[in-house]
């Protein structure tokens, strides 16, 4: 089924949040359990071939571009454009890696504008703590290299 992008952010705006993640997270699972299929043996797949897989799917989708970035230990997902809010992305990428990495990631939205979302994926406390950096003020590049100093710890 095709949906316009714009009927999909009208529904989304006039549900509760907790029907919009549910539908990010449905979609997200999707492409990972795709993904996975396609990779076989996760165990002795590279990360260039599970990137291009859940690239592949993603793209297939409408959801927009998907690729990585390595700010260090941290590991952020790029999504370039894309039809949905950044409210959709994080539950989207997280439900994406889960079904295919098969182990729990928890996301946070870095940044986002008309091009681009960067989503944080990372462990439950770090993804916490970026969050509360930022929400007092610090912008995501300060707040990912807090994280790899161990502020807050």
């Amino acid at each position: 089924m095709l949906v316009p992008a714009a009927a999909l952010s009208d529904l989304v705006a006039a549900a509760p949040p907790e029907a919009g993640e549910s539908l990010a997270r449905s979609l997200g699972t999707s492409i990972g359990t795709r993904a996975s299929t396609r990779i076989g043996d996760m165990a002795g797949a590279s990360v260039d071939s599970f990137v291009t897989q859940l690239a592949g799917e993603t793209a297939l989708a409408g959801i927009g571009v998907f690729s990585i970035e390595r700010w260090g230990r941290a590991l952020v997902v790029l999504i370039e454009r894309s039809p949905l809010t950044s409210a959709l992305l994080a539950p989207l990428v997280a439900a994406a890696l889960e079904a295919a990495g098969g182990r729990r990631v928890w996301c946070t939205v870095l940044s986002h504008d008309d091009q681009a979302t960067r989503v944080l994926v990372a462990s439950e406390h770090a993804v916490e703590r970026v969050r509360n950096w930022m929400a007092s003020g610090s912008v995501w590049g300060e707040a990912l290299a807090k994280l790899h100093a161990g502020a807050g710890a």
